[in-house]
């Protein structure tokens, strides 16, 4: 009934690294067509099997936004599940944007998320999100626009994976170069690449790790209700190896938030160069090989706000610094 499910795409989908026997008997309830997978009836090995699968058409499964494999079918994967149904037309027409879009502020988005009701992963449900899945990879509109590197992350997200300072130059050295010398070459702006090597490893720790905010989701749908509720979800997600907000998708060049999530990795890291050299107090700092203690407070104070100092997010740039042109000398 579901003969995606053999895929050998969807298989590395859905399946771990060094999947077991346990995990594929557990999965055999796709197979059987079961319709009452819902965040009370599931098992953790078919949870984990359906988060992934979420993951990589981008939805977020944790009630406090992070994409997580977890086996948990709580509040986010349900959010998640909801989410694709409303936006793929197969929610019931007593299911509103609004139930989507509820109100709320960055302080209670996940303690009022409960107003989104249970919903169920039916056959019709799953079938249509296999199909999703191979419709993006057709058109290569998946994390990072490369489905063997959408597999690597989506992997390294699902052992909870991350890299050092030595493995983010070995694996991002030469693309931090490029895109220094491109943001150079089109606008004239000087960046040094161990800046943006060091706001890789702040902030994915070198492994692709969107993040959901469902308060920018209520403030867009709000402000915009005729634009397409999954652009919004784009907009209201952070991105990349930077983690740049979708709502500055303009600002770094792209067309519009969705090509964020879909850019490759070597887009990626030139759209932190980008973001760095917008605004000219950051693209003085940034352009300097030895930076002073303020030059890390101007750049954490743009990048991660005002409230960067309450967990010492300059101090740790500045230590990723130093430990780049260490190894980079």
């Amino acid at each position: 009934m579901i003969a995606l499910i053999h895929d050998p795409q969807i298989q590395q989908i859905i399946n771990p690294p060094n999947t077991t026997s346990f995990w594929e008997s557990d999965l055999k309830r796709f197979e059987d067509g079961d319709v009452s997978l819902d965040r009370h009836t599931a098992g953790e090995n078919t949870i984990r099997a359906f988060q992934r699968l979420l993951i990589f058409l981008g939805y977020s499964t944790s009630s406090a936004g992070a994409f997580s494999i977890d086996g948990d079918f709580g509040r986010g994967t349900n959010r998640a599940l909801a989410q694709f149904e409303f936006e793929n037309g197969l929610s019931k027409p007593s299911f509103p944007t609004k139930t989507l879009t509820y109100p709320c502020t960055w302080r209670n988005a996940r303690s009022e998320i409960n107003v989104i009701p249970d919903v169920l992963l039916t056959l019709h449900t799953l079938e249509k999100m296999l199909e999703a899945a191979k419709d993006a990879i057709a058109k290569k509109e998946v994390s990072c626009g490369d489905f063997n590197e959408a597999i690597f992350q989506l992997n390294a997200l699902h052992i909870r994976n991350s890299l050092d300072c030595r493995k983010i130059n070995e694996r991002y050295g030469a693309a931090a170069e490029k895109a220094s010398q491109n943001v150079k070459n089109l606008k004239g702006y000087i960046i040094q690449p161990e800046w943006i090597l060091s706001i890789i490893r702040q902030e994915s720790e070198g492994v692709v790790r969107p993040r959901f905010e469902q308060h920018y989701l209520t403030k867009f749908a709000n402000q915009e209700p005729q634009t397409d509720l999954a652009e919004l979800r784009y907009r209201s997600m952070s991105f990349g190896l930077g983690q740049i907000m979708g709502f500055n998708y303009a600002a770094i060049g792209a067309q519009s938030a969705k090509e964020l999530y879909t850019a490759s990795l070597e887009k990626q890291i030139t759209s932190i160069a980008r973001f760095l050299t917008i605004r000219s107090s950051v693209r003085s700092v940034v352009s300097k090989t030895n930076p002073t203690a303020d030059d890390f407070k101007i750049v954490a104070s743009y990048y991660n706000g005002s409230g960067y100092a309450t967990h010492h997010y300059d101090e740790s740039v500045g230590r990723w610094f130093k430990e780049f042109k260490l190894l980079r000398a």
